[in-house]
């Protein structure tokens, strides 16, 4: 997890997001939807739009087979 993350003005659900997807990832989970919805405790309607403001910022981005990955803080775009 990158420290920096508080400072990039991200929705309280973005930066949760980041938090939960940084600590699956440390323990080798894939990042799906499928592996974060269960867990998830907020809103569920809020988890779409948390994903798209971290791809928006360059901070996660997915790919093609629709796993995400959390990019380094250099890659991350200014707000």
């Amino acid at each position: 997890m990158d420290q920096r993350i508080f400072e990039q003005g991200l929705s309280v659900e973005a930066t949760s997001l980041y938090l939960l997807l940084s600590a699956l990832a440390d323990q080798g989970v894939p990042l799906i939807v499928e592996r974060v919805e269960p867990i998830w405790n907020a809103d569920p309607r809020t988890l779409g739009p948390s994903f798209a403001e971290l791809a928006q910022r360059g901070i996660a981005q997915q790919d093609a087979a629709g796993a995400w990955h959390l990019n380094p803080a250099s890659q991350w775009k200014p707000a």
